[in-house]
């Protein structure tokens, strides 16, 4: 028995199960549907309360600015704050807006005019990027009543500083564009480690593991017989991502190609490795299918920075990352997708998964070396 005959011998496994095989290569794809459409770092739609006790065209003129894009939406006017007070604690509205008494004389007086905001705080992420949508639309409309009031006194009012911010690739800030990176990296680490993981605990419970421990086959080429199936597959499931990135989620790959598959290759590598190291120290699939989803999941979705950059957490929980490969999977991704990074910036993160890969495959074909001693 060689190499092509282990190889041989797990396809035809896999084509035994189609519906394990069709959840390798399609459920990937849905997940990316169903998670992009569903996580979003956007905010709009936001329910707001205007209570207006200046009742003029320029207190008007504030709430209309506010409610005349897709951010905010009106939801009620209150009568007096008893009313604004009951809505924020029942939910009704997010945002709570104060127009004081006098708000258009101090306007016209060319002076300060205050308005009072709440914002429901229970959300903190949520809170924090709506009061920046506050102050932006507040500020804009106290530049324009500024210019309008030098207008009239016959007087040209100029900024002293005047910021002419450009945004480079993501102008229109969406964050599926930033998430469907960490998104990709994220489902096939679950996937590529959860099915090689099942896949040599289901022979060792049927029997079948034992054959191949006691044939000639040295412990590297089992584990590479074992994987090169899988790696296989993930990189049709790997196509069919981006594929489906691109179609719904409009993502384009803006740089190296060959970087994109040289990445996306090791990172495979990387997990069915950690995958078959699971399978080699457990001894039912139950068993088998928690550890691998635990040490997959939790590192790409904590400790990546999919979701929260790292360079705020913690320092010993930044040196945890370190050895996390979905860390540079995802920081490659977003280079080559967003950026058009190409290999002269992505050397140090493909280093990083090759080093990982490797150590995953050796350290494998260690442990299964004991194994078969036992």
């Amino acid at each position: 028995m060689n190499l092509h005959a282990v190889i041989k011998k797990e396809f035809i496994q896999i084509g035994r199960d189609p519906r394990s095989l069709f959840m390798l290569i399609f459920f990937p794809a849905f997940l990316l549907l169903f998670f992009g459409y569903v996580l979003s770092f956007d905010v709009r739609n936001v329910t707001l309360g205007v209570l207006d006790l200046d009742s003029t065209e320029r207190s008007r003129e504030l709430t209309l600015t506010l409610t005349g894009g897709e951010y905010f939406k009106l939801e009620t006017m209150f009568m007096n704050r008893a009313n604004l007070d009951a809505a924020l604690d029942d939910g009704t509205v997010m945002v709570a807006l104060v127009i004081p008494e006098g708000f258009a004389k101090a306007l016209e007086r060319g002076e300060t005019a205050p308005v009072q905001g709440f914002i429901d705080g229970s959300d903190g992420r949520k809170a924090a990027i709506v009061q920046g949508y506050l102050q932006a639309y507040t500020t804009a409309y106290g530049q324009r009543v500024v210019a309008d009031w030098a207008l009239r006194m016959g007087r040209k009012v100029s900024l002293p500083i005047a910021p002419e911010g450009r945004i480079w690739y993501n102008p229109e800030l969406k964050s599926s564009l930033f998430l469907i990176a960490g998104l990709i990296v994220f489902i096939l680490m679950i996937t590529g480690t959860i099915s090689t993981a099942l896949s040599v605990v289901r022979e060792r419970e049927r029997g079948t593991m034992e054959q191949l421990l006691v044939s000639p086959l040295n412990a590297v080429t089992v584990i590479v017989g074992k994987t090169l199936p899988y790696l296989a597959i993930a990189a049709v499931s790997t196509v069919i991502i981006l594929t489906v990135g691109n179609v719904a989620f409009d993502v384009v790959i803006k740089g190296s190609m060959l970087l994109l598959a040289a990445a996306a290759l090791l990172f495979v590598l990387a997990a069915l490795g950690q995958g078959i190291l699971i399978s080699t120290i457990t001894t039912s699939q139950q068993v088998a299918f928690f550890v691998a989803a635990l040490s997959s999941m939790l590192p790409s979705l904590l400790l990546s920075g999919f979701i929260f950059p790292i360079s705020g957490m913690p320092a010993v929980i930044r040196a945890i990352t370190v050895v996390v490969p979905a860390k540079y999977f995802v920081e490659l991704l977003r280079g080559i997708m967003m950026r058009g990074a190409g290999f002269e910036t992505g050397m140090y993160d493909l280093l990083a998964l090759a080093l990982f890969s490797t150590f995953m495959i050796v350290v494998s074909a260690v442990r299964l070396k004991k194994v078969r001693l036992v």
